[in-house]
């Protein structure tokens, strides 16, 4: 497998908010995931659920958090 050089490509959301100065054409394939908060899973401690409950929260206002976040933010919490 041959690593692709130069810089990783920015997310299309990205382009969209520096306003795209290049004027070059934009991913319309790209990948997005719902704008909606994982379910808390039900092993994390009550410390732990607490976090995720006030952050979750938050986060999807933002359109931050989707269910792809799920693993990591679990580690977060």
């Amino acid at each position: 497998m041959v690593a692709q050089s130069g810089r990783k490509p920015k997310p299309t959301a990205v382009k969209v908010l520096e306003g795209n100065p290049g004027k070059r054409s934009l991913n319309t394939q790209e990948p997005k995931p719902d704008k909606k908060a994982p379910r808390c899973p039900s092993w994390l401690e009550d410390e732990a659920k607490k976090e995720w409950k006030r952050m979750a929260k938050q986060l999807e206002q933002l359109g931050i958090l989707t269910e792809i976040d799920m693993a990591a933010f679990s580690g977060y919490c």
